[in-house]
């Protein structure tokens, strides 16, 4: 109940101030949106952002420590209606709690956000369903830096790194 009377307080503040703040509205409405649903904000009440209105459907490999998440693959199912806007969203969502953008590549149906934040990364594919978007599926990576991405240009046999 206290979140929906925050978020009543500050319906109510940011209708005052739309002239002056336009973008105050939608985020109030994405906010009410997300609550009205159920779904969190954050996987596991940690500083990741979950993906907008879309539903958890599988956690693994979690690695938790003292409330922060340090590592986890997470699968989610929901709707994507145009990649871009789901993009922006998913980059203000991390943003807002700290995180710094490393790559962005969004295509027409699908797209990978990657950031980072202290020692963690976070990879967030996703891939929308033009026929349904409502079955459109988000996969969040969560991991150490140093073994967030694998496949590094050096690596491997003929690379020169660790063979």
């Amino acid at each position: 109940m206290p979140k929906r009377a925050a978020l009543l307080l500050s319906t109510l503040l940011c209708s005052s101030l739309v002239l002056q703040a336009g973008g105050c509205v939608a985020r109030l409405g994405r906010m009410a949106s997300r609550l009205g649903s159920g779904q969190p904000e954050t996987i596991l009440e940690s500083d990741v952002a979950a993906p907008p209105e879309m539903e958890s459907r599988h956690a693994s490999e979690i690695d938790q420590s003292e409330g922060r998440l340090l590592g986890g693959r997470f699968t989610f199912r929901g709707p994507i209606q145009e990649s871009d806007a789901f993009a922006e969203e998913m980059v203000e969502a991390f943003v807002e709690r700290g995180w710094s953008l490393q790559q962005r590549r969004v295509g027409t149906h699908e797209g990978r956000l990657v950031f980072d934040k202290d020692t963690r990364r976070v990879t967030v594919d996703f891939r929308s369903n033009p026929i349904n978007p409502a079955m459109s599926r988000a996969t969040v990576l969560v991991g150490p830096v140093a073994s967030a991405d694998p496949a590094k240009p050096g690596d491997g046999p003929t690379g020169g790194g660790p063979a």
